[in-house]
């Protein structure tokens, strides 16, 4: 049984009874009633009260727990009221903003020199658009490209040489096995100039 099947049977257990009850009284009708074990009955009670599904209350010396169908409903309720009241809030902020910006959008005067800026910074971004179109005619001398092809060949280069030492490891083991390397080199296609890379 799952812990959430757990939960629900403990709760219609509390839903059904319309009582309130001692632990002792739980651990006793509510494992009989459920099929939980009453070993787990605690660990069950206290999610649900966690969840604010079963009320505690300490009466006297003992904890008493109950729990009504009203109580899930008025939990709902109030959870319902809760999200209105913050919607009608965000709604009352987006009404308030629309008026501000309305207001800023009218206050805004269209002035000789308001037009002159526009004007300016039009110029200056079809300016800005022209030098990067400029740059962009120079980008195979860009550092950082050279710098990351450089890299690149680096790595090829180092590539390369390992390569180049397996190959003479193989032709080493075959001169070693008293094969004729000349066989070798053609066999294989290696050129007889075959050397690192520097």
């Amino acid at each position: 049984m799952s812990a959430a099947e757990k939960a629900t049977r403990l709760l219609a257990f509390f839903h059904d009874s319309l009582s309130f009850f001692a632990i002792k009284d739980i651990e006793r009708q509510g494992a009989k009633s459920t099929g939980i074990n009453s070993m787990q009955i605690k660990d069950v009670l206290q999610c649900l009260i966690d969840d604010g599904l079963v009320r505690c209350e300490k009466i006297g010396s003992g904890n008493y727990y109950w729990s009504f169908p009203s109580d899930a409903s008025r939990s709902r309720a109030l959870k319902f009221e809760t999200m209105r009241k913050k919607v009608e809030a965000a709604n009352e902020n987006v009404t308030l903003l629309e008026e501000k910006l309305q207001f800023e959008t009218a206050a805004r005067q269209k002035t000789d020199e308001r037009e002159a800026l526009l004007r300016d910074v039009d110029a200056k971004q079809s300016k800005l658009s022209a030098l990067q179109a400029a740059i962009s005619k120079y980008s195979d001398c860009d550092p950082e490209l050279l710098e990351s092809q450089q890299n690149a060949l680096t790595l090829a280069k180092e590539a390369v040489n390992r390569w180049t030492d397996n190959i003479f490891l193989v032709i080493g083991y075959f001169r070693d096995q008293g094969t004729d390397i000349q066989m070798v080199y053609q066999e294989f296609g290696i050129p007889e100039d075959l050397d690192s890379v520097s």
